[in-house]
């Protein structure tokens, strides 16, 4: 069973198998009324007299709020992870009628990711070849690209441990995670609007069903990157050479291993003919800064890294090296210090981030 799956290729969180049905089981064949029925004829049979009133000490009353998100059910638990995390990031265009060049990502109402759409010319003239050169590869990654259409947490759990067991608060922050891009990623896309691939050209025949919804940024690389932004901090080696320092540039650049397959997930959509490089790009870019924002708020740091991605001016491929050579002074990606306010964090929350880093 999959750790995170998506429903079909549109990107949104799967079940979590791990959790099992909430309730207690019915016997085989038993319908959800026959289980009723038994439960009201049994307490008719076995209660005797009750005056009412209660009789026993509740051990929920006075408890701490980590506790009872502890106890919540998963579907009540997501809601309330989802309302604290995502109410800290906004989308904003300035046109609603019309595919917009400009949009920005607000955390905590300060633009955190600022993106310019490539043009039609740089995605026909300059994306189009990168296109043609890695449809060459699909046989050799359709397995890969198939699995990845439901499932991409999978691919981390090869590089680092995350069991529903053992790391069952890293994989509830992951799977918040991903559902903060696909919150995040789904209305940017919207108002960039731009034309997949199959739309521009009848020799593309993706190897998979194309997504119904925009190009641009890539969901996949969104959620890749920021997911694997999220483990190199929470999965970190405490007595590692840099386990004090939290600097996605740097592992970027290093090419870790949780981002080698983002790199490979995200590159695997041109791959079968739903993205270009650039999709990738800026997925890329807004997955790491949105989480490094996230991991540094709940480390309690007052500072984070805004970027700035012009995907108007870049016409190259995608991969790490690139990626980090477009971070360097000169490419595509500035960036510079944000102010953020770590004080509004709420003590559960920070519960379950310090009870994940102990995981693993």
């Amino acid at each position: 069973m999959p750790i995170y799956g998506h429903e079909g290729h549109e990107g949104h969180e799967g079940h979590e198998g791990h959790e099992g049905h909430e309730g207690s089981a019915s016997g085989s064949g038993s319908s959800a009324g026959a289980v009723s029925s038994a439960l009201g004829s049994t307490r008719d049979g076995t209660l005797g007299y009750w005056d009412g009133y209660p009789d026993r000490t509740s051990r929920v009353v006075g408890r701490s709020a980590w506790d009872t998100v502890k106890s919540l059910a998963t579907v009540p638990r997501q809601a309330v992870i989802d309302q604290t995390i995502q109410g800290l990031f906004r989308v904003d265009f300035k046109n609603s009628r019309k595919a917009n060049t400009k949009g920005t990502v607000y955390f905590q109402d300060e633009p955190l990711v600022t993106m310019y759409a490539p043009t039609l010319k740089i995605i026909e003239e300059d994306q189009f070849p990168f296109l043609r050169s890695a449809a060459d590869l699909r046989y050799d990654r359709l397995n890969e690209i198939l699995v990845e259409t439901g499932d991409i947490a999978t691919f981390f759990s090869s590089v680092s441990y995350l069991s529903p067991g053992a790391t069952k608060w890293t994989i509830a922050l992951l799977q918040a995670v991903f559902r903060l891009c696909t919150r995040v990623e789904m209305p940017v896309k919207l108002g960039f609007d731009v034309p997949r691939p199959i739309t521009l050209s009848y020799q593309v025949q993706p190897i998979i069903q194309t997504p119904g919804h925009p190009a641009w940024p890539s969901g996949h690389a969104t959620e890749s990157f920021a997911g694997a932004t999220l483990l190199n901090w929470l999965v970190r080696d405490p007595n590692g050479k840099n386990a004090p320092k939290f600097d996605p540039d740097a592992l970027i650049a290093a090419q870790v291993p949780l981002y080698r397959q983002s790199e490979r997930i995200a590159i695997n959509r041109t791959v079968a003919g739903v993205h270009y490089p650039t999709d990738s790009m800026a997925g890329a870019v807004l997955g790491v800064t949105m989480v490094e924002a996230l991991v540094n708020l709940m480390e309690g740091k007052k500072e984070t890294t805004a970027r700035t991605y012009f995907g108007n001016r870049y016409k190259g491929d995608f991969n790490l090296s690139l990626l980090s050579a477009e971070m360097q002074p000169g490419g595509t990606i500035k960036q510079k210090p944000l102010a953020i306010n770590p004080k509004g964090v709420p003590d559960w929350l920070q519960d379950m981030w310090d009870t994940a880093k102990l995981e693993g």
